[in-house]
């Protein structure tokens, strides 16, 4: 599906929600002076095209798991099947491909690390992967989705 397409509206209604994702449509609208259905259809909007998406945020290690972070190099023309097949693992809840060192980045979270060594042995096995790099976590000092600062436009 499409992402929207975002217009200064739509940039207030998720400056409020970047606030409180559990806020109120009425207290939004309040905020941003629409009515609440107005809100109530933009974020329905927002999230049909996925560009808004409401989770609850859990700290891996809160939870005794083991995250990792994953610098993925892909040898030739294997990319798109190297994410496909990265992407089709339940551990992985982020895979991004990117510029820079690596051809994908990904987040792994893991039982242990057994398992996390497991996990890097079947990404090693993903067509055209020749390079992982991993970044284990240890503590998570800052966890912060909000942009609003980033939202806020003249």
């Amino acid at each position: 599906m499409a992402k929207a397409t975002l217009d200064a509206l739509d940039v207030r209604i998720l400056q409020q929600l970047q606030i409180d994702g559990r806020m109120a449509f009425t207290r939004i609208a309040d905020e941003v002076g629409v009515s609440e259905a107005t809100v109530r259809a933009r974020v329905g909007r927002l999230t049909r095209t996925r560009t808004v998406r409401f989770v609850a945020n859990v700290d891996a290690g809160d939870l005794g798991l083991v995250e990792a972070y994953l610098g993925v190099r892909v040898q030739g023309p294997a990319l798109d099947r190297a994410i496909a097949a990265i992407t089709a693992v339940p551990e992985v809840p982020y895979a991004a491909a990117c510029s820079g060192p690596y051809d994908i980045l990904c987040e792994v979270v893991c039982r242990d690390n057994d398992d996390l060594l497991r996990l890097l042995m079947d990404i090693r096995r993903a067509p055209g992967v020749w390079s992982i790099e991993t970044i284990t976590v240890l503590k998570i000092h800052k966890d912060d989705w909000r942009y609003e600062a980033l939202l806020a436009r003249d």
